[in-house]
């Protein structure tokens, strides 16, 4: 079964990644007329998703909306235990942060726009069909150190 899905972001086209982050995830197949159940999918979807955890990691700016949505449950927790009337408030200047995260995190740029940047840039069409994950990411990362 594994020799029929996408393992890596080093393998799947930055077009199927696109397409599985909307919920696709039959795009997870190499071959899309393979039939498998939904966990099957389900399952390949984590395993390439761990992948790109491990080889890309999580933004800074994930990692600060993380550590906002931390503080709230806990500080829910401590009202729930407490009952102390001062948390709801300490709560709720948090989910006001929240949002601001949340909404600062908004970039209107698309991917199919970011390719047609980087293919000026590079000096070729890149085909988001052809191009894995991985390098799309490569190429992003000298695009922002060469400007």
């Amino acid at each position: 079964m594994s020799e029929m899905l996408y393992k890596s972001i080093s393998e799947i086209p930055l077009y199927n990644w696109v397409k599985v982050s909307a919920g696709e995830l039959n795009y997870l197949l190499i071959s899309l007329d393979t039939p498998l159940t939904d966990d099957d999918l389900q399952e390949a979807y984590e395993i390439l998703f761990d992948d790109y955890l491990i080889k890309r990691g999580i933004s800074k700016s994930y990692k600060k909306l993380l550590e906002v949505m931390r503080k709230k449950t806990l500080l829910e927790c401590e009202y729930i235990i407490t009952g102390d009337k001062f948390k709801l408030t300490e709560i709720e200047l948090t989910e006001q942060i929240l949002r601001e995260e949340i909404s600062k995190d908004k970039v209107d740029i698309s991917v199919e726009k970011s390719l047609v940047f980087l293919s000026k840039w590079i000096g070729y069409r890149l085909d988001w069909k052809v191009i894995t994950l991985s390098e799309y990411y490569i190429i992003m990362e000298e695009y922002g150190k060469a400007n």
